[in-house]
């Protein structure tokens, strides 16, 4: 919904430049393009940001259900890994044979 408010100030901001300047219609156009390019590039940060993070979701939520999964080859499960939130990594336990290893959670598929 945000985006349509960003295409709507972009025509807005055309119609400022083409009523209140000077600057031929190459620029005003170039102008109105390279914002254009900003919202989109905004837009499309935003959507793999959300799926990201929706990945991330639904791979830490099988993990705390106790099933396995599997980051960088190594299978994870919570009886080897327990789960750092604030580095968003997985931690080998102490008494496990997996203990040292430390494995993003970006690393899962």
């Amino acid at each position: 919904m945000a985006y349509i408010f960003g295409i709507a100030l972009l025509i807005l901001l055309f119609i400022v430049m083409h009523f209140f300047t000077e600057i031929s219609l190459r620029q005003k156009l170039v102008t109105t393009f390279i914002a254009a390019l900003l919202i989109l590039g905004a837009y499309l940060f935003n959507q793999n940001s959300e799926e990201r993070r929706m990945h991330q979701e639904s791979v830490l939520l099988m993990f705390k259900h106790g099933k396995t999964i599997v980051c960088d080859g190594v299978d994870v499960n919570n009886s080897e890994f327990s789960y750092s939130s604030g580095t968003q990594t997985f931690l080998g336990k102490k008494e496990s044979r997996m203990y040292g290893r430390i494995i993003s959670l970006d690393l899962c598929e």
